[in-house]
């Protein structure tokens, strides 16, 4: 940033002259003083620039709050839509499962990733076609959209610190040629 963080609009103070000036005539004094910003522009700019910094963090939150909205808004047009969610949120676990059995991974990273990723799936789509199919406030729906918007963010974190630690194996047999027999 070259400039100053907020626009300053200068304010103008003149100040009347004195009475007694004993037959002299003097010149009024102009004073230009910069605008400073109120208290509640600085907490707001304060509060906007915070949030901005840590905006990836809190992309779980406003995905969970999305949700929220968004199953509100389903169930109210079209709560028969409960079914596909269902078989959606049942479909991608089984699709990471059936990934991790025909290509599986040596790297822990690559498994812990798959299998955080189908538990988040699983629970988040169940939550969504109940909310869908009952509405996102009725029973224990809030207090489960509550326990998963918290948890989702903790899961996330632990992942992403599990996985920046964890050694990298690699293949120990990387120095030798690989040969390939083809059938003629």
């Amino acid at each position: 940033m070259t400039g100053p963080r907020y626009k300053r609009d200068t304010t103008t103070v003149r100040i009347p002259r004195q009475r007694h000036t004993w037959g002299r005539r003097q010149t009024p004094i102009v004073l230009v003083v910069p605008e400073q910003p109120t208290l509640g522009q600085r907490l707001a700019a304060a509060l906007g620039r915070a949030a901005w910094k840590r905006r990836r963090a809190a992309l779980p939150l406003l995905a969970a709050v999305a949700g929220f909205v968004a199953a509100a808004v389903v169930h109210a047009a079209a709560p028969w839509t409960w079914l596909p969610l269902a078989v959606g949120a049942a479909a991608l676990p089984i699709w990471l499962a059936w990934v991790q059995r025909r290509r599986p991974s040596p790297d822990p990273r690559v498994r812990t990733w798959r299998y955080g990723l189908a538990a988040v799936v699983l629970t988040a789509g169940a939550w969504a076609a109940a909310a869908v199919a009952a509405g996102p406030t009725t029973g224990p729906l809030p207090l489960l959209w509550l326990a998963l918007a918290i948890a989702i963010p903790l899961v996330r974190r632990s992942l992403r610190r599990s996985t920046a630690t964890a050694p990298v194996h690699e293949p120990s047999d990387i120095t030798q040629p690989v040969e390939k027999e083809y059938d003629s």
